[in-house]
This record gives structure tokens, sequence and C-alpha cells, in this order.
């Protein structure tokens, strides 16, 4: 309740009264595009008094102006690909800047429900700590800000994401929610991906493979490598992996039976996408994480479920020609071979190339930078091709060097262990300290990921990670909130 000695900075206003002027402005705004023909108006005009309902409504509540932040960054790419609209990026920046003016307003307001002090914990203080690196490193003779427009989101974008979900994903009930809505993400994405191998590439997907040579990476002798809403195949995959191991330990946790069809269903088409993505380090996420479940869970039976699962997965892709018919199956099946993989020997010639060019840079080329070859002579940064990083940590020692990278894993280490500290010893409802775990396998699933792919530091997993570990951070939180016994889902 506000406080009445100090004035409101979002003063009560009448719902009637908003609707009833949303509704003559927009009429008016409407017949004005109709009568000019002006049809692009008339559309925009049309829907503007919805976006006036829902920009209020988000202004009043952080959690409604979060959970609208996490549907544009989750069907960001779809949105950029069908705008076709050079530095549509920019949206992400509004969408976080206008959640976090959200929790500002409600701040001032004196809403009992912002708890600032979650905004303490493993996640924030240790990007602090990169955050600081990335500065220093600035000063060194070797490095230098490449591309300041497109490195804004080290400096403002993650940052605003960890602070935002460590203040609002702190109750057991934005967990539900969370899970639900991730449920029907997930079941979007795999109808989109089952669309394009049935009926073919949209208009605005064949732009996409033709325009930026994304037909190179997806086109294939071997087969079509599809991608449903993400920015390309190797993101959808690495994604569904974690969430092919999330929905399928949560199948196996949840007591409702609804929110368990929901899990089932999602797990089904989480796996279906990661198959068709034809991403093989891919299968390394629900692998890992499965692994990292079996240490932190104190459930026998899932413990054991998990082992068997991990094992049979195993023994299914190396040992067993099965399946080999299905150029997905037999595309995934190489991932386990890679010695024999022809790609990734390619990947360890680049890698050696680049820690020759940097075994006098420790503190890399700067952000941004890039390795080109050029005549066999290497430069630090040029229009021409680079030599690919083919993944996020790559990159990351590229741009910051061997210190830089030790000092990243380090932080993630960290975190890793904060979190499992919390899961084993600080909450006490079993159920809750099961999703939590689970979505933290997931998390670290996709980490392992980032030695072959880039899928940890793209969209949506920028916002999922965090998501993610908030929750498992404000575990003793939500534990606190339940009952030893009590069934969440």
């Amino acid at each position: 309740m506000a406080n009445p000695t100090i004035p409101r900075i979002l003063p009560d206003a009448s719902p009637k009264g908003l609707i009833y002027l949303c509704l003559f402005g927009g009429l008016g705004l409407i017949v004005y595009g109709a009568a000019t023909m002006n049809w692009l108006f008339l559309v925009a005009a049309a829907l503007l008094p919805l976006a006036i309902m829902v920009l209020f409504q988000v202004i009043q509540h952080p959690v409604w102006s979060y959970l609208f932040a996490g549907i544009i960054f989750c069907y960001f790419s779809a949105i950029y690909r069908y705008a076709n609209i050079p530095g549509l990026s920019g949206i992400l920046d509004i969408v976080l800047g206008l959640s976090f003016f959200s929790l500002l307003v409600n701040t001032a307001n004196r809403n009992s429900d912002i708890h600032w002090e979650n905004a303490i914990n493993a996640l924030t203080l240790t990007y602090g700590i990169w955050m600081i690196y990335c500065v220093l490193s600035l000063f060194s003779p070797y490095t230098e800000l490449h591309n300041p427009v497109g490195s804004r989101g080290l400096f403002i974008g993650i940052p605003l994401t960890y602070l935002l979900s460590s203040i609002l994903m702190c109750t057991p009930k934005r967990l539900k929610i969370s899970l639900l809505l991730l449920g029907i993400y997930v079941v979007t994405i795999a109808f989109k991906a089952a669309y394009q191998r049935y009926r073919g590439f949209d208009d605005a997907e064949a732009r996409f493979l033709l325009e930026q040579e994304a037909w190179h990476a997806h086109i294939l002798s071997t087969g079509t490598r599809y991608f449903s809403f993400y920015s390309d195949a190797g993101n959808l995959g690495s994604s569904m992996g974690m969430f092919t191991l999330i929905f399928g330990l949560l199948s196996l946790i949840v007591k409702r039976y609804w929110m368990r069809i929901i899990c089932f269903i999602a797990t089904i088409g989480a796996c279906y996408c990661m198959f068709l993505s034809g991403t093989r380090g891919g299968i390394i996420v629900p692998l890992g994480g499965l692994l990292l479940y079996t240490f932190i869970n104190k459930n026998a039976r899932l413990i054991i479920a998990s082992i068997l699962m991990g094992v049979l997965t195993f023994v299914f892709f190396y040992f067993t020609n099965i399946g080999d018919s299905n150029r997905f199956i037999h595309r995934m099946r190489t991932a386990f071979h890679p010695t024999e993989d022809a790609s990734f020997n390619v990947r360890l010639e680049n890698q050696k190339k680049i820690a020759q060019y940097l075994q006098n840079k420790p503190v890399g080329l700067g952000i941004g930078g890039k390795i080109v070859e050029d005549k066999n002579l290497y430069k630090e940064y040029s229009t021409q091709e680079s030599i690919p990083s083919d993944s996020f940590f790559v990159n990351i020692w590229i741009q910051h060097g061997i210190i830089g990278l030790c000092l990243y894993i380090g932080i993630l280490v960290f975190v890793l262990l904060r979190c499992c500290y919390l899961l084993m010893f600080r909450i006490q409802n079993k159920q809750l300290r099961q999703i939590l775990a689970a979505l933290l396998c997931g998390v670290f699933g996709l980490w392992l990921n980032g030695y072959v792919g880039r899928g940890m530091g793209m969209q949506p997993n920028n916002f999922l990670i965090p998501l993610f570990l908030a929750f498992t951070l404000n575990g003793p939180l939500m534990d606190k909130m339940l009952k030893k016994d009590e069934i969440l889902l």
C-alpha cells in the first residue's frame, strides 16, 4: 500500500475513462486512415488502443512488463525476420528499459512485492566482476571496442536482464506460470519446425536463407536443417536440447495430471526440434545435464531413471546403427564419433590458428574483435572473412584472451557451485528442489554446448539462462513460502 505522505509517481486512473478515451481516439484515427486510404496507418490506429492498454498495465505491474519482455525475447528472431527492418534489435533495449522503468515506478509507490535485496546474489555480483574486467581490458594496447553499438548488450542488456530476473522471479506462483508458458512456447516452436519440414519455408524464411547466405549452413547434401522461429538451426538445437532435459525431468517430477501432460508434450516437441535442427552438439545438453542431475538430486528413483536414460541414449548412438536410414538420427550419431567428422576436425584446425595468433595477447583482441586470414598473415580486425570461432567460448577467447576466458569459466563454475549448494542443503521442499535442479541442469547442459556452439550467447537463451538461475538462487526464499511436503505442481 502506498505511503499517504509521499505523492504517487503513477496516480490511480479510472479504467472506465481510459477505455472510453482509447475507444473514441482509436475510432477517430481509424476513420482518418480509411478516408485517406492509408492502410498502414489504419492498421496501426486499430492496434493503438490495445497497445495503450497493454502499456498502462505493464507500467503498473512489473511482473507483466517482465513477461512482455520475455515474449519479445523468445520470438525476437521471428519478429526480426518477418519485419525485415534494419536495427530492430533496439526493441530489446526498449522492452528491458520499460520493465526497469516499471520497477522504479512501483518502488517509488512503495509496492511491497518489490524486493531489491534479491538483486544481490552470485549471478549479479559475478557479472559485475566480468563487466569490470571488460572495461579494464579496453586500456590494454592490444584491445579496443570494435563495435560499440553491437556490444551494448554486454554493458546494458545483460545486466538489466540479470537484475530484473533476480528481483522479480522469486515466488512459487511465478515459477508455475513461467513453466506453463515455456511449455506452450516449446509447442509453438515444434509446430513451426514441423510446418517448415512438411510445407517448406515461407517467403521471409527463403529471403533469410538467400540474402544472408544462410542456405550454406541449412541446405546440406545430407538434408535440410530447420530453424523454426529461431535465428538458425544451431541455436534451435541447443535450446531445444535444454528444454528436452528440463521438461523430460519435469514429466517425472510433477504430480498434477494436466501439468504432466503439458510437460510430456513439450518434451516430445523439444526432442523433435533438436533432431530437425541437425545440430549434433545439441545432444550434449541433455546428456550433460543428466550427469549433473544425478549428483545434486536426493531422490533415488529419479537418479536411477536419469542414469538409465543417459546410458541408453549413449548406447543407442555410439554402439548401434539403429535408425541410420533417418538422416536426422544419422547426423546426430556423428556427434558420438567426432574424430571421424570433417567439420569437427576443421574446428580443431581453426582453434590451432587462433591459439597461434593469441599467444602474445593474453587479454585478446577486444570486444567485437576478429581474426582474418589474408595471404597466410593474420590481422586483428578487417572487413575480410574472419576465421570462424564456431562456438561461444572460443569467441570469448578471441575477444578477451586466455585471461578473460579463464575468468569467465571461473565465474560460471562459481555460480554453478552456489546453485548446487542451495539445492542440496538449503531447500527443504522436495518437489521445489527437484524442479529447480531440472532448470539448473538445463543451463549447465547449455554451458557445455558453449564449446561447440553459440547458443548460450544468443536469443532467447540470453533471457532464459538468467531466468532459470534467478529462480534457483531465489530457491531458499520460495522454500519459506511452502510447507516441506507441499505439492507445487
